[in-house]
């Protein structure tokens, strides 16, 4: 994406190593795979036109920092930063051993409409990461596996030492995937209340798949921002999962999937 410095760079999170599920040429398959392995975001529409000031002031007073640094930590003690105890996690020292192995990639406009993709980004702490992004001022910041060793020692490492450890389990669900049982009129990116009750249903039957038949408590749900939503699976044991299981897991609901839409057509 966009003007990257070396080929390495283009790839998706996680590509350089062997933990991302092969494409099968069925159409299904195919969709699951793309529902349990997508944790980069679609390209942005190349239409819309970001503002430096806003991006600014959207960065210094509204970004949630210290939601998305508790949250990749994994760690408890991230949970309240206005803690004594707590400060010096947020101003420099780790967490844990996790978050600074954490890859970020982010897209930055410095001319409009001219996109850099930057990858193997990590930080040690919550003010590194911040302090980044107010500088860069992305339009679009991806997040990635946790690797062995921080993504941003990549370079000065031998080629194929970086490997994934763990990533969470990350479905997609677009209203793309329901636009023939969709009879309002709605196609595409194209949503109205009526057809969006679709997602209100998969994301039912998803969450309680995900909670009563494979045992996930914890599960997070996220607008796409464009026509659907994610469900981020942030178990431990979901985040270790071998390919195998992810593709056997994503399976499972393509099946539930078919099933659905085929009710669906006599709703």
């Amino acid at each position: 994406m966009g003007a990257s410095h070396d080929n390495e760079e283009e790839h998706e999170f996680g590509e350089e190593d062997n933990n991302n599920t092969s494409k099968s040429s069925n159409t299904n398959n195919d969709r699951a795979s793309r529902m349990a392995n997508s944790t980069k975001s679609a390209p942005a529409d190349a239409s819309v036109v970001f503002s430096p000031e806003l991006l600014s002031m959207y960065y210094s007073r509204l970004f949630p920092y210290q939601l998305l640094y508790s949250w990749l930590s994994y760690d408890p003690a991230t949970a309240n930063p206005s803690s004594t105890n707590n400060t010096s996690i947020t101003k420099g020292a780790p967490s844990s051993s996790t978050f600074p192995r954490r890859e970020f990639s982010m897209t930055i406009e410095p001319t409009p409409g001219n996109e850099v993709y930057i990858r193997y980004q990590s930080f040690l702490s919550q003010d590194e990461l911040s302090s980044a992004i107010m500088k860069r001022r992305p339009t679009k910041i991806d997040i990635g596996a946790v690797f062995n060793y921080p993504p941003k020692d990549n370079k000065s490492l031998p080629s194929g030492k970086l490997q994934t450890q763990e990533r969470e389990l990350v479905f997609d669900i677009d209203l793309t995937d329901y636009d023939g049982v969709r009879n309002c009129g709605c196609s595409g990116a194209k949503i109205c209340n009526k057809c969006w009750t679709f997602m209100g249903m998969a994301v039912e039957v998803m969450d309680g798949g995900l909670r009563k038949d494979f045992g996930f408590e914890h599960l997070a749900w996220f607008y796409s921002g464009r026509r659907g939503v994610h469900c981020w699976v942030c178990d431990d044991k979901a985040r270790k999962l071998s390919n195998e299981a992810r593709s056997a897991v994503a399976t499972y609901f393509e099946v539930c999937y078919v099933y659905f839409v085929y009710c669906l057509m006599f709703y």
